[in-house]
């Protein structure tokens, strides 16, 4: 399980950078564990694509089902921090290994998802609790 660096629980461009680094991390552990709660836990209710990642997280764990890749790494997060506004932004790079979802030894549920190499913006807010994603989404 990630654990969480202690610069990720400050209200600044570098806590901001920190936590989602943080956020991702957890994401990656939930593709290889398919325990979603850390992941919900730092993700604010109104961010759908947020939910519906642990959603689909969990679907692909249902059963005898296993994901197998999936790992996230983040190298390069630039946080655009304004002291005392309401919410914060990150532009992450997001790389993603292969995903394989399987039903049974050798036997794929689906069609193999190939590696990528995106980019993301996240929405992060703080508050007395710490910092949550709020919103996020692909920049394409």
């Amino acid at each position: 399980m990630p654990v969480k660096p202690a610069l990720a629980d400050k209200n600044t461009k570098e806590g901001l950078e920190a936590f989602t680094k943080y956020w991702y991390q957890t994401l990656s552990y939930a593709y290889e564990t398919g325990n979603t709660s850390l992941l919900l836990s730092l993700s604010g209710p109104s961010c759908r694509f947020c939910s519906g990642l642990a959603e689909g997280l969990k679907a692909a764990w249902e059963g005898t089902q296993w994901v197998a890749g999936g790992k996230i790494d983040t190298p390069s997060i630039k946080g655009k921090y304004v002291p005392r506004a309401k919410s914060q932004q990150a532009t992450v790079q997001v790389i993603q290994t292969e995903i394989a979802i399987y039903k049974a030894p050798g036997k794929l549920l689906q069609t193999v998802t190939k590696e990528t190499n995106t980019a993301s913006q996240a929405v992060v807010t703080f508050n007395a609790k710490g910092w949550s994603i709020t919103d996020l989404g692909l920049i394409r």
